[in-house]
């Protein structure tokens, strides 16, 4: 028998940082699975999302909500989405599974990424700094997703609310997308 446990511990150990009208933060308490819609299920699939939690499939690069708020799915792909919650235990995949109670494949992706909350009244001045696609309201409005790249690394930019966006990118590149957020804040502010 071995000694080892094994720990949960967030990418960027719970980051925090305020500045004159945004707070960069990490996001916790949040899980994300990759949904996997086969073409030949795609109806059944949505119906039942839609019996279970009010859930419809998003078109490309927007997002829907449960009828309770809890889950969001993001659509990036053709044939996936991801599904983005409220839930902190070690078993996300058989949770969604329970809760969405849909014929697709599920991939639990939550230790992958890294996931950081810009928000307040200066966010989008911070980012479009780094980030090369039109934030813009009128373009990237709430609700809308899209991936990019910011600062040399891949990210998926979502924007959750008026002036708040979630930006995800993988784990090992979480303490320089970090670093380059908290760059541009201090330039721009």
């Amino acid at each position: 028998m071995s000694d080892y446990e094994l720990v949960v511990e967030s990418a960027l150990d719970g980051a925090e940082h305020q500045f004159e009208g945004v707070t960069v933060s990490e996001v916790v308490g949040k899980s994300l699975v990759m949904v996997a819609l086969p073409r030949s299920k795609f109806k059944e699939i949505e119906s039942s999302m839609t019996k279970s939690c009010g859930l419809s499939l998003p078109e490309m690069e927007q997002s829907t909500q449960s009828k309770d708020s809890s889950i969001t799915l993001w659509r990036l792909q053709k044939n996936q989405v991801l599904a983005y919650f409220s839930y902190e235990g070690n078993d996300a995949e058989a949770n969604i599974v329970n809760r969405l109670n849909a014929p697709a494949y599920y991939t639990d992706q939550s230790d992958t990424w890294a996931m950081i909350r810009v928000n307040g009244p200066r966010s989008r001045d911070v980012l479009e700094r780094i980030c090369p696609i039109d934030l813009s309201k009128n373009v990237f409005s709430v609700g809308n997703v899209s991936r990019t790249i910011m600062e040399h690394i891949g990210t998926i930019i979502y924007r959750d609310k008026e002036d708040s966006y979630v930006l995800l990118t993988m784990r090992s590149f979480g303490v320089s997308m970090l670093h380059a957020i908290e760059v541009s804040a201090k330039n721009v502010l």
